[in-house]
């Protein structure tokens, strides 16, 4: 029985290497555990041995049957270099007819003798030897023709005028895509007169001293909201800013007020509706919809810098229902209906299953119509969409930064969706660490590499077009995930906590999918590649030009520079990234630089006293390293007792200063908060993805530290380039 052939070709890995060089090998019983996830509905009998048939057979439809055809069903090529791959029997001397139609509807047909063609490859099954030809459309087209094949997704078909022995039919369709060398924007940053930056911000946490709506004596809107996203985007457009940075805007589930990750989507093709802003909706210029509200509203604020969800959740749904029931009352003929008729069919069937699967699984009774899911995505692409115009309007370069979650829940409508390109008897992580002995289990469901292929990768496609909409960069959350991706089986199979491994995804097809959309979306591209990263994707990140994501506390080479405690010169960073002084998984910078960090994760038990004294140790080290680098890269001369608003600016401009071409610093730090928006590793033990921020938007330009950091920033980035 060949099941490591099998395990080979379902991309099921056999081992990895761990942040210190050490190579693990993967037990097999883990191995066939992730088989069996994979292969849920196809095996015989579930929990039974795995039989030499059922491999065999397994083997044979992913290997050896597709020889039997003469194209791939979904294939591609880069545009400079048009060329289709031709599978045939190697006793095959006949010709053979190519149809290509382009996406927008021009028809090419050529003749061609397969002999003539070079051989790509081959394989040996049913006593035959097959070969793959490549068929390099500069031979057979002319020069006009040959320049007039876009980027785009076409149709082709090999026909013979007989069918060849050995082969399914005489002919045979399949997808070409051909592709750009170069995502969107990849030299922008190059050809202005500055470097790019701009301030990351938790949607969620920004907020307002003013109502959400001003014509009511109503609760100051304290989650943030598009409308708060707008004035957000009109203070740093005014301060230089060439980009906001946000995060996951996806949908969560409705039916729990209290889901609050937005790295733990229902579905990431849609947009979370708390995200609306009521005030900004034309439906709010009618009187009509403040009678349908409620007669007791709610408070969504308790004075509290914490969010309460659930209090939030019926402020926000019951004035959307007020609005959608104005809405309702509109004429067919009425603008905003037309506009809405228009979105519906744009968005096809993905919009209408997410609305019926989001109506389905919510409790209230007066929730329950699909029609109101429809509404808010229309509303709310409306305001995503106003928001990313108004930063071109005031002269943002990039815009609005987007992120795209690794993965969404098994319950959510984007996995029920489409359960054949999902893996739904496993979920992703990463494996055990010095960090997570355990390893982590994220929760959420995989994308199973196979059921992509067999799907011609649609809904991946499907992923990156709502994505990358309304916004000037996508940044994709855990890059290596197109790669591959730890997977943990619905039951470790080894019987202990370690019963996951990797499984590796066909990534060149994917990133030649993420070039061709992100230059359709005119939308940069930002590859999240912190951690563990194989060495296989940092060449074709940068062919592609897409930018990689450092961090200032990982940018570190502690043997080669002891005494500034590994943290690299400015001179040193990646240029083709964007630099990020602290992100989501980070403690602040103030709470870094304090300690305080590491006083909570005791609180929460999350270190016991000896591993708090020896983190103190190591953080001690990392902070006299960090005011020797910042002497030696700035000549200023710091002690450890210097006060964090004194410190800020001159670490903030130091790093700016460097060589990445893109730049962010969190606005959380710009108020040098010290609670953290997340702690991994954590979920009832602390309120993640709850925090606001300590001041309204209203109030930022008057915070000292914030302004000051602000104006350095922006200094280091205007200097001249070298």
């Amino acid at each position: 029985m060949d099941l490591e052939k099998l395990l080979y070709l379902q991309g099921v890995g056999n081992g990895f290497v761990d942040c210190d060089s050490h190579y693990h090998t993967t037990p097999a019983a883990d191995r066939e555990a992730i088989l069996r996830a994979m292969c849920h509905a196809e095996l015989p009998v579930a929990g039974e041995p795995l039989t030499a048939d059922w491999v065999t057979q397994r083997i044979d439809l992913l290997d050896a049957a597709p020889w039997h055809n003469f194209l791939q069903p979904f294939q591609w090529s880069y545009v400079d270099a048009a060329s289709i791959r031709v599978r045939c029997p190697q006793d095959y001397t006949g010709a053979l007819t190519l149809n290509l139609c382009t996406e927008n509807g021009i028809a090419t047909e050529l003749r061609f003798v397969v002999p003539h063609l070079p051989v790509v490859g081959d394989y040996y099954t049913d006593n035959r030897l097959y070969q793959e030809r490549e068929l390099r459309l500069a031979d057979y087209l002319p020069t006009e023709q040959l320049s007039a094949l876009n980027a785009g997704y076409h149709q082709i078909k090999i026909s013979a005028a007989d069918c060849p022995d050995g082969m399914n039919n005489a002919w045979c369709e399949g997808i070409w895509m051909l592709v750009p060398r170069l995502s969107y924007g990849a030299e922008l940053p190059q050809q202005l007169s500055r470097k790019p930056w701009g301030v990351s911000v938790q949607l969620f946490s920004l907020w307002s001293k003013q109502p959400s709506d001003s014509r009511r004596s109503g609760i100051p809107a304290k989650i943030g909201d598009f409308r708060v996203l707008s004035e957000f985007i009109r203070l740093m457009a005014a301060k230089g800013a060439d980009f906001i940075q946000l995060n996951p805007l996806h949908a969560l589930p409705l039916q729990d007020a209290e889901a609050a990750s937005p790295y733990s989507p229902y579905d990431r093709r849609r947009l979370h509706p708390l995200y609306i802003s009521t005030s900004m909706c034309p439906e709010a210029c009618h009187d009509d919809w403040q009678t349908a509200l409620p007669q007791k509203m709610p408070a969504n604020n308790n004075g509290s810098l914490w969010i309460d969800y659930a209090a939030a959740f019926k402020v926000k749904v019951a004035e959307l229902k007020a609005l959608f029931k104005v809405f309702k009352g509109y004429p067919s003929h009425h603008p905003r209906q037309q506009a809405y008729a228009r979105f519906i069919d744009d968005n096809g069937e993905d919009l209408q299953f997410y609305a019926r699967t989001q109506a389905q699984q919510v409790t209230a009774p007066w929730l329950k119509n699909p029609d109101f899911y429809l509404y808010l995505q229309f509303v709310a692409e409306e305001q995503l969409a106003h928001c990313q115009a108004l930063t071109q309007e005031l002269g943002m370069a990039i815009g609005l930064v987007r992120d795209l979650a690794v993965g969404a829940i098994g319950a959510g409508a984007e996995v029920r969706q489409h359960p054949n390109q999902f893996c739904t008897y496993a979920s992703i992580g990463a494996p055990p660490d010095p960090f997570a002995p355990q390893g982590q289990n994220w929760g959420l469901t995989p994308l199973d590499p196979i059921g992509l292929r067999q799907a011609n990768f649609g809904h991946f496609i499907a992923l990156l077009r709502s994505n990358m909409r309304h916004c000037g960069a996508l940044r994709i959350d855990h890059m290596m995930g197109l790669f591959r991706l730890w997977w943990w089986p619905e039951v470790a199979a080894s019987g202990t906590q370690h019963g996951g491994t990797y499984v590796y995804y066909p990534f060149e097809c994917l990133m030649a999918i993420l070039l061709l959309e992100s230059q359709r979306a005119a939308c940069m591209v930002i590859g999240e590649d912190l951690g563990l990263v194989p060495t296989e994707i940092i060449e074709p990140m940068y062919r592609g030009g897409i930018f990689s994501n450092e961090l200032f506390y990982f940018c570190v080479d502690e043997p080669r520079l002891p005494q500034y405690a590994g943290f690299k010169p400015p001179s040193e960073y990646k240029p083709h990234a964007l630099m990020m002084l602290a992100n989501h998984d980070v403690p602040t910078m103030a709470a870094w630089w304090q300690g305080k960090d590491l006083l909570q994760r005791q609180q929460l038990k999350l270190y016991s006293a000896v591993e708090l004294q020896q983190a103190q140790q190591r953080r001690d080290h990392k902070r006299q390293g960090l005011l020797h680098w910042i002497q030696d890269m700035t000549g200023c001369q710091l002690t450890v007792d210097v006060d964090f608003a004194t410190l800020l600016p001159i670490w903030a401009g130091a790093v700016a200063a460097g060589n990445s071409e893109l730049f962010s610093l969190a606005l959380a730090d710009l108020l040098a908060e010290e609670d953290a928006v997340n702690i991994p590793g954590t979920s009832r033990e602390y309120p993640n993805w709850r925090r606001r921020y300590s001041l309204p938007v209203e109030q930022l330009s008057q915070h000292a530290l914030f302004g000051q950091t602000i104006d350095t920033v922006a200094d280091a980035r205007n200097t001249p380039r070298n």
